[in-house]
């Protein structure tokens, strides 16, 4: 890899993380709204239930099923949108690690030694 295909890849990494982190927003946003509508949707059902308050418990619970479970789904699109970007950010890490690697050997190659006289 040259100088300039690393320079294309960092910037190509960058945009990648800049994407990344706009789906992570996303799933944040959607993984607090599912979780406010699996919360009101068990408590309108246990409001909505009579009995002893495990009756009332188990309706809740059967009545915000579909809500709960699109809760869950969000959670864990939310934690592999977190998981996305960290895995970006590390490519660009390891990228940069790179490109300080060839400043240093192209330093080094520059360097001239010179015999010290006695």
């Amino acid at each position: 890899m040259n100088a300039h295909e690393l320079a294309a890849a960092m910037l190509q990494a960058k945009a990648d993380i800049d994407a990344a982190l706009r789906e992570y927003d996303i799933r944040i946003r959607e993984d607090a709204e599912a979780d406010k509508q699996a919360k009101l949707t068990h408590a309108s059902a246990y409001l909505a239930s009579s009995g002893t308050a495990g009756e009332r418990n188990a309706y809740a619970d059967k009545g915000s099923v579909d809500e709960r479970y699109k809760a869950r789904l969000a959670e864990g699109l939310k934690r592999s949108a977190a998981s996305a970007v960290e895995s970006k950010r590390q490519w660009l890490s390891a990228l940069q690690s790179l490109a300080s690697l060839t400043k240093a050997e192209a330093q080094l190659a520059a360097w001239e030694p010179r015999e010290v006289s006695a």
